[in-house]
């Protein structure tokens, strides 16, 4: 399972290389809620969607 900090270095990662689609929506307390990437909008399968949902702070 993927941590949001590493979903974020891999939306970083692809706005970096000029991927295609590079995208995230927010909560209002800053935290993504949805990360969408796509690679190249010709290749097949290089495509990934991320929806966090039932997200709990870490205590302390």
């Amino acid at each position: 399972m993927p941590t949001i900090g590493g979903l974020l270095r891999r939306l970083e990662k692809a706005r970096s290389e000029d991927a295609d689609t590079a995208e995230a929506d927010y909560a209002a307390d800053g935290r993504p809620v949805r990360i969408s990437l796509d690679w190249d909008k010709n290749a097949i399968d290089d495509e990934a969607l991320y929806v966090i949902s039932s997200y709990e702070p870490n205590p302390g």
